[in-house]
């Protein structure tokens, strides 16, 4: 381990820096370019928004393929096929599995 005298910086200083970060205001030299940028956070508030409006207008159902599906079924020619379901099974038992903490 090589001492070199410097420290780390305190916690305090590190939270000042992220309040003025949160804020939009710039901490650094180099922060003053960004200035006329919109705040992290107003760019996480606009995504937010616009994927909350894209499934706001997204329906729960597909009603053309249900649909579609139920006539198969009244016409007798739906089949399930097993193997391609079983595999499916297995993908999402092991992608919930691997989600968890």
């Amino acid at each position: 381990m090589k001492v070199t005298g410097q420290h780390p910086p305190r916690t305090t200083e590190l939270t000042a820096g992220k309040a003025r970060e949160a804020e939009g205001k710039p901490n650094r030299k180099g922060d003053a370019a960004q200035e006329g940028a919109a705040p992290a956070g107003n760019r996480t508030s606009l995504t937010m928004n616009r994927i909350r409006e894209v499934i706001r207008n997204t329906p729960d159902l597909r009603a053309d393929r249900v649909e579609a599906v139920r006539e198969r079924i009244r016409k007798g020619d739906y089949q399930v096929d097993a193997e391609r379901l079983a595999h499916q099974m297995i993908n999402e038992a092991l992608r919930d599995d691997l989600e968890k903490p």
